[in-house]
């Protein structure tokens, strides 16, 4: 992935023959800052035409989600009385399960094939995440558990520790509680970083479920500082994007406050504004994942120093058979 005037940390892979016998040993690296973020660009926008009926669903989900949370005037339960609440927000958790499968996880296969030049259809994508579907739930499972045990185990002190009134609270109960849900918070930023890889390592390369937790782990470790650098280039100009993309929602909801009364026609403009900007940076979001893992561990035949594209009919639309998804 990154040039030859690529700079960053490295790693080294080893390439692998039919057989399993190491045939080569190339060092990767990561590409410079600027190339990252122009890869990621590039990758993203290729990514919106062969995927816009899911982009065209997930922005529908996401205002169909988005009016009935802002009608309902829903919020997130805080302390003690976020676990009475649990029961509920796992229903809504597991009816995601289907989403990821079908909509979210196959971008990565999409964007998998545009990175070779080889189109694809956003079906046969679905197909490579079904085909890794039982893995994939496994790896989930786990990444659950690592994620959320450990949360759920400091959000538990945070609520013990929070009295029924936070007027009156001695200051050493709001001391614990402001430490826990650091804890807490900062539990999942890092776990987050560590797996980051798991799910192209299993879908894209064939990983078992635990060994692409492994692999994961590896490549961070390895790459923690060129890693968590791009992310940190690319999540600054993401948040700028949306801040800018978002202004009109923001607008429409300063005009209801200032009105007074709650007014359903705007909070309904405003979630369908803010949901296309969700929409519109998610490609761009998988694909700074995706330019990040396939610069760290490229495909065989580019740890031989072959190219990506060698014979013509590597340009027709790729199927579930012919897909080169090692």
């Amino acid at each position: 992935m990154g040039d030859s005037n690529a700079a960053g940390s490295g790693v080294e892979c080893v390439a692998m023959n039919a057989e399993g016998v190491a045939i080569g040993r190339a060092k990767t690296t990561l590409p410079g800052v600027a190339d990252y973020l122009r890869q990621v660009g590039e990758l993203g926008r290729r990514t919106l035409r062969p995927a816009l009926p899911a982009l065209a669903f997930l922005y529908f989900y996401r205002v169909g989600v988005g009016a009935y949370m802002a009608l309902s005037d829903y919020r997130y339960p805080l302390g003690k009385d976020a676990m009475t609440d649990i029961v509920p927000q796992m229903a809504v958790i597991a009816t995601f399960v289907p989403l990821l499968l079908l909509v979210y996880t196959p971008f990565l296969p999409l964007q998998d094939s545009l990175l070779q030049r080889r189109p694809t259809t956003f079906l046969a994508a679905m197909r490579r995440v079904l085909e890794a579907a039982w893995n994939f739930t496994l790896s989930g499972i786990a990444q659950a558990i690592v994620l959320l045990v450990p949360f759920l185990i400091v959000c538990v002190i945070a609520g013990l520790a929070l009295p029924e009134s936070a007027v009156n609270a001695p200051p050493w109960n709001m001391l614990v509680f402001s430490f826990a849900l650091l804890v807490g918070i900062g539990w999942v930023l890092i776990a987050g970083v560590l797996m980051m890889f798991a799910a192209p390592a299993l879908v894209l390369d064939d990983e078992g479920p635990i060994q692409s937790l492994k692999t994961s782990y590896r490549l961070v470790i390895a790459n923690l500082g060129g890693i968590v650098g791009r992310l940190s280039a690319f999540a600054f100009l993401g948040v700028v994007f949306y801040v800018v993309a978002t202004l009109p929602s923001g607008i429409l909801a300063a005009a209801e406050r200032a009105s007074g009364v709650a007014s359903a026609p705007l909070k309904i403009a405003g979630v369908i504004w803010a949901s296309l900007a969700d929409t519109i940076i998610f490609p761009f979001s998988v694909a700074a994942l995706m330019v990040l893992y396939r610069s760290l561990v490229p495909r065989a035949a580019e740890a031989r120093g072959g190219a990506p594209v060698a014979h013509e009919d590597d340009f027709q639309p790729a199927t579930a058979a012919n897909a080169p998804f090692e």
